[in-house]
């Protein structure tokens, strides 16, 4: 995640954040939405947690008054009959009787654990982690004759385009009108005529597949996707990848033809692909960290002392750090050195579950240096 140019869904830079300051400070508010929880119990929770946070600031005087009228503006969201969009909510809410900022942030994502605090300034822990799990991929589904291009962001699958092979007219197109009449089924075709129409039918169907390959690999790049998975034959991936060429990897994720699938079964299917390529670079990443550092002249530092010296230095090119960390050490770090991370543009991932336990072995944050 380029931290330094990538902006919050909320359009708000991240180094904006950064140096905000409110008078009597914000409350940041992670919460994960669960329509199907008859008990609410995640509102339960959101209330106890805005509870603490509010009597641990609360002065009796102008500042605990801005609290509580906060805590009721964040309350409001979330009681209305109406829920707020998205799984995930982030929210940086300004301690301020009126005339307040709220900026927040919502995702189709989850993972996330409901959390408040109270602090002179934003936490940004969660909305990095957010960014970072939630980076725009873009998603192939290929048949012979018909590609579909989606982008998946934070939880959502739009549609890019959605091409179709004029396969007997020798040509390819945009598809705005149905599929011509199959012409292989006209009654009279001679055995040669048969294997000359099937030559010339393999060869356009790899010139489409070849094309939007391409067309897909200039996607890829004018959209900064992070990776470009595809669900379909593999020899239908290869001939993508001979179109996309040097630069553009269109990974198989599922030999499954998915073009004609409901949206919403293919969202799961592509969450399940992004979770399980999250997890894969988050141990990938650790493993780099570690052999970098164990390699004389390398590129890593593991543990806090090493970790912050570098990050002191401006020598952290990508961060990694326990999610889950229970270290009370750590834990009391964590903006600091999530901050300054951010100021000096270091990528920022923070792993969790099995990343997380690996992690741990080093003194649960490491690194990948500049130099």
């Amino acid at each position: 995640m380029e931290t330094a140019a990538t902006l919050a869904p909320t359009g708000v830079a991240l180094e904006d954040l950064l140096d905000w300051r409110p008078d009597h400070g914000v409350i940041t508010v992670c919460v994960e939405i669960d329509p199907a929880d008859r008990s609410q119990g995640w509102l339960i929770d959101l209330r106890k947690r805005l509870k603490e946070a509010f009597e641990a600031g609360d002065d009796a005087h102008e500042r605990g008054r801005a609290l509580r009228a906060t805590a009721q503006r964040v309350l409001e969201r979330f009681e209305d009959e109406e829920l707020p969009s998205g799984r995930c909510q982030i929210g940086f809410c300004e301690a301020a009787e009126r005339r307040a900022r709220d900026i927040w942030t919502s995702a189709q994502m989850g993972g996330f654990r409901t959390d408040v605090s109270y602090r002179d300034r934003p936490r940004l822990t969660q909305l990095v982690k957010l960014l970072d799990e939630g980076a725009p991929m873009g998603v192939v589904a290929v048949s012979a004759e018909r590609v579909h291009l989606y982008e998946w962001k934070l939880g959502a699958l739009d549609l890019v385009h959605d091409w179709e092979a004029e396969m007997y007219m020798r040509d390819w197109r945009e598809r705005k009108a149905q599929k011509p009449a199959n012409l292989a089924r006209t009654q009279g075709a001679s055995a040669s005529g048969r294997d000359q129409f099937d030559q010339r039918l393999e060869h356009n169907q790899a010139r489409f597949l070849e094309e939007t390959g391409r067309l897909t690999a200039d996607e890829a790049r004018s959209r900064a996707w992070r990776r470009v998975i595809c669900f379909g034959d593999p020899e239908h991936v290869r001939e993508l990848n001979e179109g996309a060429g040097k630069g553009t990897e269109i990974d198989l994720a599922d030999e499954v033809n998915v073009v004609t699938e409901d949206r919403g079964n293919l969202l799961e299917r592509v969450n399940g692909a992004v979770a399980e390529d999250n997890r894969l670079r988050g141990l990938a990443l650790i493993k780099r960290a570690a052999e970098a550092t164990a390699t004389p002249g390398g590129r890593g530092a593991l543990g806090v002392t090493d970790v912050q010296r570098a990050l002191n230095e401006g020598r952290v090119e990508h961060l990694l750090f326990d999610a889950d960390t229970e270290n009370p050490e750590l834990a009391d770090l964590e903006d600091e050195i999530v901050e300054r991370a951010l100021r000096t543009s270091a990528h920022i991932t923070l792993v969790q579950g099995e990343a997380a336990e690996v992690l741990r072995e080093h003194g649960g944050v490491a690194a990948l240096l500049r130099y």
